[in-house]
């Protein structure tokens, strides 16, 4: 039965009443209240039901004008003119339809693709599971940086804070206390100290806790499904187009009302005019444009989760490209984290045992040691050299300081016959401070320091107090420790990862480091990667310290590309100077206290395997595997996304600027229209029915990592595009109009010379896209067989008309009609026409560089 009140509960009544104890639960017993209760996980909101989103292809102001098209034409006794009109509109629902399911099935899968884990005691061993595995009674280990699982009471607390804004609203971090006990049952949330909430995220400390509830029974489970159901925030970048799109209308309807005075002075019928400009408007109006980027932008998601790079949010596909500098972690992402100790000069005879005490390395129930990567690769070498100092891991501490990244050590005491016994471990130059040293030897140890930085080692100090207080800081505060040994530790450089580094030198992208190793070991990792050649281009701590107090003056770090001994607030400062350059900034984080430089940051990146929760959540990108050379996977698939989203809006503002331009002439000329209402709104079907989402799928351009990043505030539609829209379009309008003119000039019936330019605007159309696959390669340089997409589309569109020119219904409903050969072969001239004019301006761009 449920239970709502662990907060007035003591710790022994908490564990009778959850029929658990302090060792947590067996496998087997989980796994009964697993198959009892269910897996701990929310519900989630499941994909878009299909009958939604058939309804919001509807929604659009567009359709909405061609549904009343379509009556007034039943109104008037145009049936078939009504009647195809419908028949457009439900092929352009259904193709919106498959493409709006795939993308929200695909955003659907990738919402499932990052798991919270969680450590917890099975067996009486520490054991990492997903988080959904939680039962009722296991036991949970939780430290800084951690998403809390489920519902805890605590059972044993160490300087522990917790960020509980998700529930409370409130910002201020809450300290916890595992011994406090309430005796309100309906106390307030954000006062009950002695328990956790899943959801919310441990600030600082280290703490144990029973799981009193899971899934829906939790506190934020009660809420959850207020949230599931509401609307998805939109893409800002779709967001900005649809934006476009209204504009675009608005010329339109500017135009629109110009053609309608024209009309009407030539003495037009009503009813022509306003079917005429209701297509008219269709066809310019880029309506497929949103779905065709969501698919664009899903194909990347996509593939970027294949190069493990997860997408947390849309945007920072597109975003990336505009990324001008990375600020990298070392650790792990350019190097593999796997942590050896090459050498540990020791001089003391404890040293070992100092290393394990001050260890929170743990043991699990295969007997692999688990735990930080240093931890792990310390005790692992003590363990070689004496393997009964591992039962040390188990021995109760009487007092600990856990490892945090602003204080650079950690240390622990314990109990022996002998009295206290303590040991601390980190940073060298923290170490030598708490330690009673002759200032000579501290002087040749900071040497001996220095020379294996140099060399590229991680260098741990370790000191150690016999007889010391039972309380670590009054050993601190006193300098009781001895000096007992140092650690020299390698972690080689990934696979690949200088081959990335290097691809984002040709793509005009800065790489620093950003550590919190010596500065010297950095710089010997950044020369090997060739990120920076000598000292001058290394910062430390301190210096950032100095400058953060002397005015920050963002200028000063333009040419510094390692930052070591560098504190999480430090790293914020980083990335705030180098935005005041006018860099667009990729950062970096695995910790609690990387978040704020995440979420400042234009790419927040989180590491997946060794990345905290609160990291994971604040970043746009997880990389699952860590690694550097996922980031460049993902900045390639950023930019093809980009340059795929120029393609579309190229084809569909060209193709319908040419519409218009067509038309326009006409009235200029006093012709009658080249192409009437029915006919505008099959070439849009026709000509961009697949077409534009399958641009929108195209492979990457081979040099796109050997171009320099867009500028970040230029917009889609700069000269370039401007340009290449402009003439593409003129050259469709006015030869297309030229052959209408001139067919009429020859005494071609009206019906007739629509029919001919009709064909010619969908050979215009259809060439057109593929014009509109690159901006820099020519035509034969581009592979057509890497997105069979878009020929086989292609020809479907042309042949399809080609069936409506013979079929006699078709041919009644279009007013259609067969061409002889010779005009098919002077319109394919016409045609291939546009793609030399459009080959032409790229020679003359590309030589012009």
């Amino acid at each position: 039965m449920e239970f709502d009140a662990h907060h007035t509960l003591g710790i022994d009544t908490t564990f009778k009443h959850l029929d658990s104890s302090g060792s947590g639960l067996s496998s087997a017993e989980a796994e009964a209240r697993l198959k009892r209760d269910g897996p701990n996980a929310l519900p989630v909101a499941p994909p878009t039901p299909l009958l939604r989103i058939i309804l919001s292809q509807f929604k659009n102001p567009i359709i909405l004008i061609l549904l009343i098209a379509a009556l007034i034409s039943f109104g008037i006794g145009e049936a078939l003119d009504a009647g195809f009109i419908l028949a457009v509109l439900v092929i352009n629902a259904a193709i919106g339809t498959v493409l709006e399911r795939s993308a929200d099935q695909q955003a659907h899968a990738l919402r499932h693709s990052v798991k919270t884990l969680a450590k917890v005691l099975r067996d009486g061993k520490e054991e990492l599971i997903d988080a959904t595995g939680l039962a009722l009674g296991d036991i949970v280990v939780i430290e800084s940086g951690d998403k809390v699982p489920a519902d805890l009471r605590l059972i044993h607390t160490y300087h522990l804070s917790a960020d509980e804004s998700l529930l409370t609203g409130e910002s201020l971090e809450v300290g916890k206390d595992a011994e406090r006990r309430f005796d309100d049952p309906d106390l307030p949330l954000g006062d009950r100290s002695n328990m956790l909430f899943a959801g919310t995220y441990i600030t600082s400390g280290r703490a144990r806790g029973i799981v009193s509830a899971v899934g829906l029974h939790t506190q934020i489970g009660r809420i959850a499904e207020l949230l599931i159901g509401r609307s998805a925030v939109k893409v800002p970048l779709i967001a900005r187009l649809e934006a476009f799109s209204l504009k675009i209308a608005a010329a339109v309807g500017i135009i629109s009302l110009l053609i309608v005075a024209l009309s009407l002075f030539r003495g037009t019928p009503l009813l022509e005019i306003f079917f005429l400009t209701v297509a008219l408007f269709v066809s310019a109006v880029p309506e497929g444009l949103p779905v065709a980027i969501t698919v664009a932008l899903a194909s990347a998601a996509v593939a970027m989760s294949r190069r493990n790079v997860i997408v947390r949010k849309l945007p920072a596909i597109e975003t990336l490209g505009s990324c001008t500098f990375i600020a990298t972690d070392k650790t792990g992402t350019l190097t593999q984290n796997r942590l050896s100790v090459e050498s540990f000069d020791i001089e003391a005879e404890k040293a070992l045992e100092a290393v394990v005490v001050a260890n929170e390395a743990y043991l699990n129930r295969e007997g692999r040691f688990g735990g930080d990567q240093v931890d792990v690769a310390l005790v692992r070498y003590a363990h070689r050299q004496n393997a009964d100092l591992a039962e040390l891991l188990e021995t109760p501490k009487t007092d600990l300081i856990p490892y945090e990244p602003s204080q650079k050590f950690s240390g622990a005491v314990i109990e022996r016959e002998t009295g206290y016994f303590a040991a601390i471990k980190g940073s060298p130059e923290v170490i030598l401070a708490a330690c009673r040293i002759a200032q000579d030897e501290r002087e040749a140890l900071l040497e001996r320091v220095s020379r294996l930085a140099r060399e590229g080692y991680r260098l741990i100090g370790v000191a150690y107090a016999d007889g010391a207080s039972p309380n670590l800081q009054d050993a601190l505060n006193a300098k009781r420790f001895k000096w007992a040994g140092l650690a020299a530790i390698t972690d080689p450089l990934r696979d690949g990862v200088e081959t990335a580094v290097a691809h984002c030198r040709e793509a005009g992208i800065t790489v620093a480091m950003v550590t919190g190793d010596h500065p010297e070991t950095a710089l010997h990792i950044a020369k090997r990667l060739q990120m920076a050649q000598d000292a001058t281009q290394v910062i430390d701590g301190e210096a950032l310290s100095r400058w953060y107090d002397n005015g920050a003056d963002p200028s000063a770090l333009a040419g510094i590309r390692v930052f070591a001994r560098v504190s999480p607030e430090q790293k914020l400062q980083i990335v705030h100077a180098f935005q005041g350059l006018g860099h667009y900034v990729a950062v970096t984080g695995d910790g609690v206290n990387d978040a704020p430089a995440l979420k400042s940051a234009h790419i927040g990146i989180a590491m997946g395997k060794s990345g905290t929760d609160v990291a994971k959540e604040s970043a746009d990108l997880i990389l699952t595997d860590d690694a550097f050379t996922s980031i460049v996977g993902g900045i390639e698939e950023g930019r093809r996304a980009y340059d795929n989203i120029r393609k579309v809006v190229h084809l569909l503002i060209s193709t319908g600027l040419a519409e218009i331009i067509l038309v326009l002439l006409s009235l200029a000329f006093a012709t009658p229209v080249p192409l009437l209402p029915i006919h505008l709104l099959w070439l849009n079907l026709v000509t961009n029915g697949i077409q534009d989402v399958a641009l929108g799928l195209e492979p990457a351009e081979p040099h796109v990592l050997k171009r320099g990043p867009r500028p970040p505030k230029e917009p889609i539609f700069n000269v370039l595009m401007i340009r290449r829209i402009a003439l593409g379009a003129l050259y469709m309008g006015v030869i297309g109009f030229g052959v209408f003119y001139t067919l009429l000039a020859q005494g071609v019936s009206v019906e007739s010379a629509r029919n001919v330019t009709l064909l010619l605007m969908v050979l215009f159309e259809n060439l057109h896209a593929l014009n509109s696959r690159s901006e820099t390669r020519y035509l034969f340089a581009v592979s057509h067989f890497k997105n069979l997409l878009l020929p086989l589309s292609i020809v479907a569109a042309q042949t399809v008309h080609i069936a409506a020119m013979q079929l006699p219904w078709m041919q009644h409903l279009l007013s259609l009609e067969p061409v002889s050969l010779e005009m098919w072969g002077k319109l394919l001239l016409f045609a291939l026409g546009l793609v030399v004019v459009m080959e032409a301006e790229k020679l003359f761009r590309l030589r012009g560089k």
